[in-house]
């Protein structure tokens, strides 16, 4: 019935653009449920509704349900629509169909709507790891000079330079094994895929919780600067049996750190 209805409001107000519906839980509602009526991902939803979690949902509150599965993204500096796609592994038409009237560049602070969802089906059987952000790697993993602590230490993952506030993806299907703030790592995800782990750091933004199932390349949360950081990147880590491995080994290589399908340059 949920489904109707949103379908019905976004009929109605489709010509003005609006992006989201203002929902009232009711009694008995939990994320799980509200994520499968309306068909958003439980971590957009969260992204959506910073304060809620699965175990303080009240009845009569007010929560933003977005009309398709999609976060509002605010871009610190001038970019172009193909420079955004990238960050967003989505072609530039999947963010034009949602937004009718941006144009080829974007300015600075300018709220895009732009689409998330799940991993191109296809390109998941070609990678059993898949690139949590689109970047250029600024520290890579193995002994380096510390650029805070300026000493010699193990970098035990790699750096990859995104703006602040992009869009961090699952690396590998798996369960959160730990999601909040640790030493160092500031805002950190941890997730469990069975023998290996997978850790996402300096986060501006987590949207998941302890337990959360979440599928190869999912949207998780959202890059930052928290912890021991000398600026906006993603600290991104894999370990098997929990020694820290080289991520670079197992990411895809190409000339663009594809997650839903291989970009032309």
């Amino acid at each position: 019935m949920r489904k109707i209805i949103a379908f019905a409001i976004i009929m109605m107000v489709g010509i003005t653009f609006a992006f989201y519906i203002d929902y009232k839980v009711q009694a008995g509602d939990t994320l799980y449920d509200l994520s499968k009526n309306f068909n958003i991902p439980i971590p957009v939803l969260m992204d959506w509704n910073p304060s809620i979690s699965p175990s303080n949902l009240k009845i009569g509150q007010t929560l933003k349900i977005p009309l398709v599965s999609g976060i509002m993204y605010k871009p610190s500096k001038a970019l172009t629509l193909s420079a955004l796609a990238k960050y967003f592994f989505i072609d530039p038409e999947e963010i034009t169909s949602v937004n009718l009237s941006i144009g080829s560049n974007i300015p600075a602070n300018k709220e895009v709507f732009v689409p998330v969802g799940k991993v191109n089906t296809s390109f998941t059987q070609l990678a059993d790891f898949v690139w949590p952000a689109y970047g250029s790697i600024t520290s890579e993993f193995g002994w380096r000079l510390h650029p805070i602590y300026n000493k010699n230490m193990f970098h035990s993952g790699i750096d990859i330079g995104v703006p602040l506030s992009t869009p961090v993806f699952a690396a590998r299907g798996g369960t959160v094994k730990y999601a909040g703030w640790q030493s160092g790592y500031g805002n950190v995800i941890i997730i469990d895929h069975g023998g290996y782990q997978t850790y996402y750091a300096h986060l501006s933004k987590i949207n998941v919780y302890i337990g959360l199932r979440v599928e190869k390349g999912d949207f998780i949360a959202r890059s930052g600067n928290t912890g021991t950081s000398t600026g906006p990147h993603l600290h991104f880590e894999v370990r098997k049996n929990d020694e820290p491995n080289d991520p670079v080994a197992y990411l895809p290589r190409t000339n663009t750190y594809v997650m839903r399908r291989v970009f032309s340059e």
